[in-house]
C-alpha cells in the first residue's frame, strides 16, 4: 500500500494516509502523528499497514515513544501488533472498552498489550490507581461510550492538542472532499465513473475521477445509495448501475463537517443521551481551545470549533 505523508501542523502534527478499499468501497484512512514538545518523541494514533514506506515515514519524523488505539474498528487496530513489534519500546494506550468480533478476546491475545502504557478511561471511571499518560500535559483526552448501539458499545477516544488548537478524532466526525485524496487509486475511480459498468473504465480525466470518487463516497456512506442498483445476472452480475441524481446526493454530504452517515444512524441516533453529553462535555471543557479537526478519514485538517461540532450533531436534539 502506498503511504502519503502530509503536515497537519508544520513541525508538530502529521497525516500518514493509505487507501482502504474493497471493490467499490474506497476511502483513505489516516494515522495521525504528534511530536511532543517535551522531548521531541512521537505519539502515533492508529498505525496503518506496516509497509516499508510507512515505517520510513514514521522514522523520518522522530523516535516513537507512544502508540494509541482510540477505538475498536478493525481498520484502526488491525496493524497495531505489527507496529508494536517494530517499536517494542513504545508504550501502548488503548481506549477503555475496546472489543473484537466474532469473539471478544482479551487484548493481549490479539497482540495488543497496554500493560506498558495504560487504558484511557472516561473521567467518571478513573480511579486512584489509574495513571495519566506522560503526554497528558500536551494532549488531553476524552472518551465517548454509547451502550445502546447494539450488542457491543461504541467507544472512541478523542484528543485535544491545545498548543496547535487541534482536535484529533477517529470516526466521530469527518469531511468528505469533493475531489479524491491523492492516495486513492485512479484506476478504481475510473472504473466507478460510468453509470453503466459496461462502459468502464471511463477516460482518464479529472472530471471522471471526481465522478468515481462521488460514487465511492456514497457507497461507503450509505452502503446502498438511492441512486444505484445492483445488476442481477449476466456479465455484470453484482456490479452497480447508477441513475442521474447521485451528484445532488453527494453535494449534501461533501465539503462539510458531519458524522459518518452510517454512525449517525446506527450509533448516535440510538444513543442521543450519551452523545449529547459527550459533545457538551467537549465544548464545555475545551471550548475555544480548538480551531481545526483532524479525523482519521477523508479531509484533514478541517476547519472546526465547538460551534461546528454542535452543528454537526444538531440532529440529536430533533
Amino acid at each position: 500500500r502506498r503511504t502519503v505523508t502530509r503536515p497537519i501542523v508544520d513541525g508538530i502534527i502529521w497525516s500518514l494516509e493509505q487507501e482502504q478499499a474493497l471493490d467499490v468501497l474506497a476511502m483513505n484512512v489516516r494515522t495521525t502523528v504528534v511530536k511532543l514538545a517535551a522531548d521531541g518523541s512521537l505519539v502515533v494514533f492508529s498505525p496503518q499497514a506496516p509497509t516499508g514506506e510507512f515505517f520510513r515515514a514514521i522514522d523520518a519524523l522522530g523516535p516513537v515513544s507512544h502508540v494509541v488505539l482510540p477505538t475498536y474498528a478493525l481498520e484502526h487496530k488491525v496493524y497495531l501488533p505489527a507496529f508494536c513489534r517494530r517499536y517494542p519500546n513504545a508504550r501502548v494506550w488503548v481506549a477503555d472498552g475496546i472489543w473484537s468480533v466474532p469473539i471478544d478476546l482479551p487484548l493481549p491475545l490479539l497482540g495488543i498489550d497496554p500493560s506498558s502504557g495504560g487504558v484511557l478511561k472516561r473521567a467518571e471511571d478513573r480511579g486512584a490507581d489509574d495513571v495519566a499518560p506522560p503526554w497528558a500535559d500536551e494532549i488531553d483526552y476524552k472518551v465517548l461510550r454509547v451502550d445502546s448501539a447494539g450488542a457491543n458499545p461504541y467507544v472512541e477516544a478523542v484528543f485535544l492538542h491545545a498548543a496547535s488548537k487541534t482536535l484529533i478524532v477517529t470516526d466521530l466526525v469527518l469531511s468528505i472532499p469533493a475531489t479524491p485524496p491523492e492516495v486513492i487509486s485512479r484506476e478504481r475511480l475510473l472504473n466507478l465513473a460510468p453509470n453503466d459498468p459496461a462502459d468502464a473504465p471511463a477516460a482518464d480525466t479529472e472530471e471522471n475521477l471526481k465522478i468515481g470518487w462521488a460514487k465511492a463516497s456514497l457507497v461507503v456512506s450509505f452502503l446502498g445509495p438511492s441512486r444505484q442498483s445492483q445488476i442481477k445476472g449476466g456479465a455484470y452480475d453484482g456490479k452497480l448501475k447508477w441513475e442521474p441524481g447521485f451528484e445532488a446526493s453527494f453535494e449534501k454530504i461533501s465539503d462539510r463537517l458531519i458524522p459518518s452517515p452510517i454512525l449517525r444512524t446506527l450509533v448516535f441516533s440510538k444513543g442521543k443521551g450519551p452523545t449529547r453529553r459527550f459533545v457538551n462535555e467537549v465544548c464545555d471543557d475545551w471550548g475555544g481551545q480548538f480551531e481545526t479537526i483532524a479525523p482519521a478519514h477523508y479531509d484533514a485538517p478541517v476547519p472546526g470549533d465547538c460551534a461546528s461540532l454542535r452543528a454537526a450533531f444538531a440532529f440529536i436534539d430533533d
